[in-house]
This record gives C-alpha cells, structure tokens and sequence, in this order.
C-alpha cells in the first residue's frame, strides 16, 4: 500500500516537473537581432511555447541580470546547457548622450515586458475605488471665480482638508463594475480630468489646476496622484490554477477587443490577482438542447413557446468545448477589479469570456 502511494506522490511531482519545464517551439529561432518596438514578450513567444517563463530563460545568463535591460541591436542567441535552453546575449555598441550632469548614457531606451504605450493611460489616469470609498472622497464645491466650468491656474475650493503642497488629481465618476455571478458590485472607475496642488488646507481647502484635460465642474472628486514612476518591466508568471476569473469590460467600451487592447476583469488583490499574472482567453462553450428526434436547437434562438417546451419535452443538453480565444497578462490589479493587456490573439475577445490558468 505504501509503495503504491509513494508511487503516486512521485508521478504527480514529476508531472509537475514537467508541466513547469520552459518548452521551446519547434521553429524557434537559433538568432534573434532586438529591434525597435520590440518588447521582451514579443520576443519570448518567438523562442516559448509559454513565453510567462522568460524570466527562467534569461535569468540563467549572467550576462543578463536584469531581463528588461535588453536594448535595439543587441542579438540574441539560444543554445542549449546541459539540456535546458539558456539564451546569451550580443551587445550591440551603444549610441551615447550626455546627460545634464555630464554622465554619458544610451539614446534609446531598453524594450520594455508590454508596450507600455498601451497601458500608460490605466497607469497614471484611471483609479478604482468602492462605493464607499467614493463617497468620503473630497469634493470640489466652488472657485474664486463665478463659473460653470474651471480653467488653467483657476483656485478652487475642497470641502475636506488636503495635504499643502501635495499633488492631486481631480476625476470625474465613470463606470460601476458589479459581477455577473453573482451581480455584487466590484467597484467604480474614475477618470482623471485635471491635475492640481493644494495651496492651502482648512476645513474648506484651496487647490490650483495646473492641467486640465476635460471639463472640471462642481461636483468632481479630488484625490492624491498614484506614483508616476512606471515600472520599468512586468514580471509575468501563469495564475494559480484555482484562480478565476471573467472578462467584464473593456476600455474601448466595445464587445469584442483585439490584440494590445486592455480589459477590465473581475477579480483582484482579494481574491489573489495581481500584476503579472497570466490568464487563458476562453470562450464559454455553447448549451444546445438534442430533442427525440436529433434535432439540435440552440437556446439563444429559442421563441418563449420553445423555451416553455424544453421543461416539459424531455431533451438532451450538449454544452459545446470552449473555445480558445487567446492570452491576458494582469498589469493593475485593484481589490476586485484589474486592468489587463490582450498579449496574445487567436480570435476576438468579449466580454463574458472565461479566464483560467494558463
């Protein structure tokens, strides 16, 4: 009996060995020259079947100690050590600039994880917070001018105390995001409409727009600016496998996105998601009823009489395979919501689409 279950145990860890093994493609390339618009997925998914694992396949070359260092020119080799795939890197010589302080520095900068152009908006201009949390926010209530609408350099008034000399940003309410399951609401995005600092603080406190990128009004929400420092690269790893989640919006506000567009998906911090995590696309396979007679109906063309009919007709129910529709990778994650970029596309993505471990 012991025997059979130590056997067990040892099948299951080398299943699991191999399951997390860096697996090559078959058409890999041998030399791979870095060019400009380049970023280090793009890259990995020309050498790995499972490109969330080219943190393994670059950290085992000393020569690149930090993946996202990797810069337009230099070449890239893959060779095999001991069995295990390694890459080692050409340098290509650099094109160099002086800076402000007299140091001497590249002109182009290394590629990034993602392209951080397709991002940089859900970095800097777009915050998530509670229903709760929206409600105790400051508020702006007026300005020194009698005016609807707000302009540059105009000093408005806040009806909480702020921080002087702090930065803020002021939003305005967007989206409400609640769960398709169970129909709870996950949180509420806000969208940055100016930038100010506070001038003064008091129970009524004064703050300058400095940079305004739509119509500021009463009514709007204030709030400290998140960090602008962007992160130089995105560390991806595959999700848990008993992490999931669904597709439950877009940032286009369209039913289908495409490759580099960002998705918003249910789930986050609470309940383990977070930057860097990958996602399968799956598209939820189809019910279809098979009556007596083989005839197949598909429930969304039913008319009510069939609808009324399939609870009294005894009928099979077939649910179709789901259907692979491509990869996500978590770059802002939120209590329950985040933000993630379509990486990689077999066919449309929309919401209600299914996420899992990839």
């Amino acid at each position: 009996m012991w025997r059979v279950l130590i056997l067990c145990i040892l099948t299951l860890v080398v299943h699991q060995v191999n399951a997390d093994e860096l697996k090559v493609k078959s058409d890999s390339p041998k030399r791979y020259v870095v060019v400009k618009g380049d970023t280090l997925w793009d890259i990995s998914s020309k050498f790995l079947s499972t490109p969330w694992h080219w943190p393994e396949l670059w950290s085992m070359n000393k020569q690149i100690s930090d993946p996202h260092w990797i810069y337009p020119g230099d070449v890239l080799n893959l060779i095999m050590v001991d069995g295990k795939p390694r890459i080692v890197i050409e340098r290509s010589k650099p094109a160099l600039k002086m800076t402000r302080h007299g140091r001497k520095s590249r002109k182009v900068n290394p590629i990034p994880t993602i392209p951080l152009s397709d991002v940089m908006q859900h970095l800097t201009e777009h915050q998530i917070v509670t229903l709760g949390e929206y409600d105790n926010l400051p508020v702006l209530v007026g300005s020194e001018r009698d005016t609807v609408f707000y302009k540059q350099t105009d000093i408005v008034f806040v009806n909480k105390k702020l921080v002087t000399g702090a930065k803020y940003g002021i939003y305005s309410r967007g989206r409400i995001f609640s769960s398709p399951k169970t129909n709870q609401t996950l949180g509420l995005e806000l969208n940055l409409i100016a930038k100010g600092e506070a001038t003064q603080s008091a129970d009524i406190s004064q703050l300058r727009l400095d940079d305004i990128k739509s119509q500021v009004k009463t009514g709007a929400v204030i709030m400290p600016l998140p960090a602008d420092d962007l992160p130089a690269y995105f560390l991806p790893e595959a999700v848990s496998s008993d992490v999931a989640s669904e597709i439950i919006g877009s940032a286009k506000i369209y039913r289908e996105s495409g490759l580099n567009d960002v998705v918003v998906i249910d789930g986050g911090s609470e309940q383990g998601i977070k930057q860097g995590h990958v996602f399968s696309v799956f598209q939820p396979g189809k019910i279809q009823f098979v009556d007596s007679e083989g005839e197949v109906r598909d429930p969304i063309n039913f008319r009510s009489y069939d609808r009324i009919k399939a609870y009294f007709v005894d009928e099979e129910t077939q649910k179709l395979p789901n259907v692979y529709r491509g990869k996500i990778m978590v770059f802002r994650s939120f209590s329950n919501l985040s933000y993630a970029l379509i990486i990689d596309i077999k066919r449309p993505v929309r919401l209600g689409d299914e996420l899992i471990n990839p």
